[in-house]
């Protein structure tokens, strides 16, 4: 799991952007909270954040001073900005520090997803065919990959039975005559991932390759795995592959 760290001096800021994010689905775990720059630079030391989304304006230690100390300190680390339209401009000017991406506040439900998705999955410098960047962007364990043979079923009943609107765990379960607190553990366990995320970007993978078809209706793709709402088709499809279904459809990941 990618662990991330927020900060900003604003607490329900914090809160929404920890509650309303669909962690789990992106691989992701909050590790810490901080308040601001200094705090969050002490922070840093004890959980080693992967990637740190921040506020530009703070007291003590405002976002671009712990962007610059972050990206020296832990190369590796990825940093976010959520910025406000006054900020935007000093935003920009923050990519030059090794600041990784920046989001207009308030920004849509999906687009921090997103934008997590691209910076810790797509490597546009690297050499890779669309498929290895479609496998990086949302990498799923195999049954060949898993010794449980429980966990191997139900990935077979997964592949079998994504497109089925009334999917439920309850069903999963009862086919393979275990209780679904069972299955849930073992999965996990195996996997890193909960059996309905492990659904959900199983559905998105395969709404890529319908999408391959420019013939196809975004709505026909939508039902064909599974989705009877295609807003909430769309939002979800943004949040692992960073674009809508149509933009996808028109320009893949480019």
């Amino acid at each position: 799991m990618t662990k991330v760290m927020i900060v900003d001096d604003e607490k329900y800021v914090r809160m929404g952007i920890k509650t309303e994010t669909d962690w789990a689905l992106i691989g992701c775990e909050v590790v810490a909270e901080a308040s601001n720059g200094l705090e969050a630079l002490e922070l840093a030391e004890e959980v080693r954040p992967d990637l740190v989304v921040s506020d530009i304006r703070m007291p003590k230690m405002d976002g671009i001073e712990l962007a610059e100390k972050l990206t020296e300190k832990y190369p590796g680390v990825k940093v976010i900005f959520l910025t406000a339209y006054n900020e935007f401009e000093y935003a920009r000017q923050a990519i030059r520090i090794g600041v990784s991406d920046y989001l207009l506040k308030p920004f849509q439900d999906g687009e921090l997803e997103a934008s997590i998705q691209r910076l810790l999955h797509l490597h546009p410098n690297a050499p890779a065919s669309n498929s290895e960047l479609e496998e990086q962007l949302i990498p799923l364990k195999r049954k060949e990959e898993v010794a449980n043979r429980y966990v191997q079923n139900a990935i077979t009943y997964i592949e079998e039975h994504y497109p089925d609107v009334d999917f439920s765990l309850g069903k999963l379960a009862e086919s393979m005559s275990v209780s679904e607190g069972h299955i849930s553990r073992l999965f996990k366990s195996e996997t890193d991932q909960s059996i309905n995320n492990y659904l959900t970007r199983y559905r998105i993978k395969k709404a890529m390759d319908y999408l391959k078809d420019v013939n196809v209706k975004v709505y026909e793709v939508a039902e064909k795995v599974g989705y009877q709402d295609i807003a909430y088709f769309s939002n979800t499809f943004k949040k692992l592959v960073g674009k809508n279904p149509s933009d996808y459809q028109t320009k893949g990941l480019d």
